[in-house]
């Protein structure tokens, strides 16, 4: 099903762009609200419309003028198509009484805000990210519950009178694969490839400069001066702007250290030096509720330093000679590698094709035969022991091979096939009156 991007915010937030970007568009665009189309009861307005298409600048890098060219207008025509049959399937789930469970809405809401604190990589880099488009999370969730709903609600028709009511069957699948054998079943050549993960861990000499230099801080707060002037100055974290502002913060959703720290502070008081996986931190809590409290922090970033990382590339080494001189692979991936998830399965890192290796290792892998190991090789994450465990050249893959693929992939066809004629359908059955001036006929 074709899906309307994400709302402006959400997006912009989601890619990262708040610091910059968010001001030259806001300032660059002039919405006035008006219809831009009539689905049934619903009404899309010119500026939802607006919105979208800024959207779609950003994530492709495009520029935010020229809205009136004649790429701009088949940008705009494409999302208002997509946002009237996104009407027409809520129109029909209004129709026929299709409501979303309880509970359904919130935790789809959760979801995304779960993906954008996954994206900024912490609670606080979200909520400094929202602060400074003068947003909270609670504010973001209530502007854009209605959006999410709707496509819930289109969602839920879309399973309910296509997918539910589709079948595959295995025969099917055989002729389809017979007709089409050429076609369907090229395969590339793959490289299944297992790693042994060692990162640069932060010396001891660099976490002492950092308690020191967080001591001295912690001495001139006790000495009067203001926590939000200190963060400010001082503080290596997003929110150093803010003053140390990390909003509201709930059970959950920060690493535990921090967590244990912030919800044993009363209002007003002040925290030790709380070591987290970031660095060292101060946290001040400025209000306190039942389940959450609202805190401010000033960070101590520690990373690895040139030092560090000639260490990790000898102990990299280590583990290699460990492995050639005959230890299992697979176990000392699970002792050993720094990789939480393929460790647990003794350093298995997938089947690879040829431009899916990342390009740091292909000078490595490409000439192992299977079995070997490779030389210590530095990748984004860290150094790796890498072992080539098995090469696949090109072929034309069995039924066997594919069986179940295969049938996902008739499934989708028939999904796609079934959608137009839904929709078709619906623009029968349902008013739409398209006003906008700023979109090509429909």
């Amino acid at each position: 099903m074709l899906r309307r991007p994400t709302t402006l915010a959400l997006a912009i937030v989601c890619a990262g762009l708040l610091a910059g970007a968010a001001a030259g568009v806001a300032a660059e665009r002039q919405l006035v609200d008006g219809i831009a189309a009539v689905v049934g009861d619903q009404i899309v307005l010119e500026s939802e419309i607006d919105e979208e298409f800024y959207l779609y600048q950003m994530r492709t890098g495009g520029s935010t003028a020229g809205i009136a060219g004649p790429e701009g207008l088949a940008i705009r025509t494409q999302i208002v198509s997509e946002m009237i049959d996104e009407m027409l399937l809520v129109a029909m789930a209004k129709r026929d009484t299709i409501e979303l469970e309880p509970g359904m809405l919130e935790a789809e809401m959760d979801n995304r805000i779960d993906d954008l604190r996954e994206r900024h990589g912490s609670q606080e880099a979200l909520e400094a990210a929202l602060e400074a488009q003068g947003l909270t999370i609670d504010q973001l969730m209530g502007m854009y519950s209605d959006d999410i709903e709707r496509r819930l609600l289109a969602e839920m028709v879309v399973r309910g009178e296509i997918h539910r009511k589709l079948d595959v069957t295995w025969g099917e699948v055989d002729t389809y694969y017979a007709e089409h054998t050429e076609e369907i079943a090229q395969m590339p050549e793959t490289y299944e490839i297992a790693g042994i993960l060692v990162v640069p861990k932060v010396s001891e000499a660099a976490k002492r400069v950092a308690i020191e230099r967080m001591t001295g801080i912690k001495d001139r707060l006790e000495a009067g001066e203001a926590f939000e002037d200190l963060a400010r100055e001082h503080s290596d974290d997003a929110s150093a702007e803010l003053g140390g502002d990390l909003g509201y913060v709930t059970r959950g959703i920060m690493v535990p250290e921090f967590e244990e720290a912030v919800f044993a502070l009363e209002a007003g008081e002040v925290s030790g030096i709380v070591p987290t996986r970031f660095g060292f931190h101060l946290i001040r809590v400025d209000e306190k509720e039942d389940d959450r409290v609202r805190a401010r922090h000033i960070l101590a970033r520690v990373t690895p330093g040139p030092a560090d990382d000639v260490l990790a590339q000898a102990r990299a080494e280590s583990l290699r000679q460990l492995v050639l001189a005959g230890d299992d692979f697979a176990s000392v991936a699970y002792e050993y590698s720094d990789d939480p998830i393929s460790r647990e399965r003794g350093g298995e890192l997938g089947k690879f094709t040829v431009d899916g290796v990342a390009p740091a290792f292909t000078g490595v892998l490409f000439d192992l035969e299977v079995g070997e190991i490779a030389e210590v090789v530095r990748g984004d994450s860290g150094y790796y022991v890498l072992k080539l465990v098995a090469h696949e050249e090109p072929h034309l893959a069995s039924l066997d091979e594919i069986r179940e693929d295969l049938r996902e992939f008739l499934f989708s066809l028939k999904a796609e096939e079934g959608y137009r004629e839904l929709l078709d359908r619906l623009h029968s059955e349902i008013h739409i009156d398209i006003r906008t001036r700023m979109a090509s006929e429909q």
